[in-house]
């Protein structure tokens, strides 16, 4: 098992922002990173962006799905996975770049509620819980910074 590429601070500021809701968020972010670290379609993305770049993006993404989260918690649709998140990170990005920027999201959150369907923590439930899940990685020397 790796480190993290996207750092657990970047989701909480004290402790009642350490919730479910942001765990999940956190944990999308480093899928959504490991997908495009993978992917043969972003090659050059990679190459004009730097780590550091690639990591903001994944948290800004991840950020911005919480509305959309909470929205399919109110209605009957499901998570919108939205180009806007990218075009507004990313201002002059093309089109293509973008579908496969949105590409990666979507495999990350397929995987991602994948894994999620078997765990007992239900973040996407019980999102505005508090959970120990971020002190638990300190507390086991994974790093959150």
């Amino acid at each position: 098992m790796g480190i993290d590429k996207v750092a657990a601070v970047h989701f909480y500021k004290d402790n009642g922002d350490k919730i479910k809701q942001n765990w999940f968020l956190y944990e999308f972010s480093n899928i959504m990173f490991s997908k495009i670290e993978e992917s043969p379609a972003l090659a050059l993305y990679r190459k004009k962006h730097s780590e550091d770049d690639i990591v903001a993006f994944c948290v800004y993404f991840s950020k911005r799905l919480r509305q959309s989260i909470s929205n399919a918690n109110k209605a009957t649709h499901g998570v919108a996975i939205d180009g806007r998140y990218v075009y507004e990170f990313y201002p002059g990005n093309t089109r293509t770049q973008t579908q496969k920027l949105l590409n990666a999201a979507v495999a990350a959150w397929d995987d991602h509620i994948f894994v999620c369907s078997n765990c007992p923590n239900q973040c996407l439930i019980d999102g505005f819980e508090i959970t120990p899940m971020f002190d638990n990685l300190e507390k086991t020397g994974w790093p959150t910074v």
